[in-house]
């Protein structure tokens, strides 16, 4: 069952909570993992989520499943490191 931000940062952090700005900052950053979904006006969080600092996170190298999903981040890829030939439907020449 998803929490709206404001519960989940009750629960994580107490009284100590950051405000409400920040909590949705921190959603539309993805700066919550599981990410937090945006249900009409409101950010929703898995209850086990947790809140990963941008300072600890770890750059990922696109998947050939990402880069299906997602052709923008294909034409990004490729412009900037040429084509994947691990991801290449051709195959290569003899």
């Amino acid at each position: 069952m998803l929490q709206s931000l404001e519960e989940w940062s009750a629960c994580q952090f107490g009284r100590h909570a950051p405000g409400l700005a920040t909590l949705r900052r921190w959603a539309r950053d993805g700066l919550i993992f599981p990410p937090a979904q945006k249900v009409g006006r409101k950010w929703l969080v898995e209850p086990s989520a947790a809140y990963l600092p941008a300072g600890n996170l770890v750059p990922v190298r696109p998947t050939a499943a990402m880069l299906q999903r997602n052709p923008l981040i294909k034409r990004i890829m490729e412009r900037h490191n040429g084509p994947a030939p691990h991801l290449s439907k051709s195959k290569p020449p003899r």
